[in-house]
């Protein structure tokens, strides 16, 4: 059985890119079709206890995975996401990283729309860029050993980082921004069900814009596919999809939660990738921004902070060659 989860950051910034990613762990279970509930799906933080953590303090050297959000606000909080993410990677790709680009390429997202901006094709910083070279290699060693003494591989790890001229391109395309954001997750479910349906997959998914019923979504992403509702409900929303017949139908069983980062560890792992590559690409945005304009402060670019920043910048947009839609989120 596969399980996998997908989740978002950058949604509610003003500047810098939208984040979706996907992840998709194989785990040990008996045969037949994906378990409709989620108590009775194992737990992945339970198979690989010797090396993976939800919680801090972080002890005996583990890696936490847990909502990146708590990660990010953990001492040495970037560390602590680059340390999981990279080692986590490092067992589905034996491809040793060594740069953001090539981290990007990896995890599936082209690089065309990122080099459309200066900010972001001007610098490929080197990795590990936080985390200790030697510590990062023996968190690799740790979740290696953990993984192949549970019996789970580490089947999928994607993104898409979605910068600004592609955002607002997509966001006027739907004139909502909701949407957006749920194509690009109905995209990596759409991978996820056609690449690991016939192993039988449970899919983890953050509750798109505070929306209950999924079902016209599900029916238009998947039209070969029968549907059976599970749940509708404000605390979550289920639904199993059944595409094909004989020998291997694929079987999918999505969930949407709220904090589904503490029910999947994959959701959660998801959401430390995302919160990782909007932060390295923020630094890079900045390195950019600030060797451009001479005494600007680095943003984060939520929209206080944001507007504080592009006050500053404006005056210099015409001499740059920036165009305001280029660099400003339109929603």
């Amino acid at each position: 059985m596969i399980l996998a989860g997908i989740d978002e950051a950058g949604y509610g910034p003003l500047l810098g890119p939208l984040v979706v990613s996907a992840t998709a762990l194989e785990v040990p279970c008996a045969a037949g079709p994906p378990p409709e509930q989620i108590a009775d799906l194992p737990c992945c933080w339970t198979l690989l206890r010797a090396a993976l953590t939800r919680r801090a303090p972080v002890t005996k050297g583990r890696i936490i995975i847990a909502d990146s959000k708590v990660v990010h606000h953990l001492a040495d909080g970037l560390k602590h996401l680059e340390r999981g993410v990279l080692a986590m990677l490092a067992a589905c790709s034996p491809e040793p990283v060594i740069s953001a680009g090539q981290l990007v390429a990896l995890l599936g997202c082209p690089l065309d729309s990122l080099a459309q901006h200066p900010w972001y094709a001007a610098y490929d910083p080197p990795l590990p860029w936080q985390c200790d070279a030697g510590d990062l290699a023996i968190a690799r060693n740790m979740v290696a050993g953990a993984l192949a003494r549970a019996g789970v591989v580490v089947r999928a790890m994607r993104t898409a980082v979605v910068p600004e001229r592609e955002f607002n391109r997509l966001v006027a395309g739907s004139n909502n921004k909701a949407a957006t954001l749920v194509s690009i997750t109905l995209g990596h479910l759409h991978y996820l069900h056609t690449h690991f349906g016939a192993a039988g997959l449970v899919v983890g998914v953050d509750k798109q814009g505070g929306r209950d019923n999924y079902t016209g979504l599900l029916l238009r992403t998947f039209p070969e596919a029968s549907l059976k509702v599970l749940l509708e409900s404000e605390s979550g929303s289920s639904y199993a999809l059944t595409e094909g017949t004989g020998d291997q139908p694929r079987r999918t069983v999505i969930h949407f939660r709220e904090k589904g980062e503490g029910l999947f560890l994959p959701v959660a792992l998801s959401s430390m990738i995302c919160k990782y590559l909007r932060e390295l690409h923020m630094h890079v945005f900045n390195r950019w921004w600030c060797g451009q304009v001479a005494g600007l402060k680095p943003t984060a670019g939520y929209y206080l902070d944001g507007m504080r920043w592009l006050l500053d910048v404006e005056p210099h947009l015409a001499r740059l060659n920036v165009a305001k839609a280029d660099l400003v989120r339109i929603r």
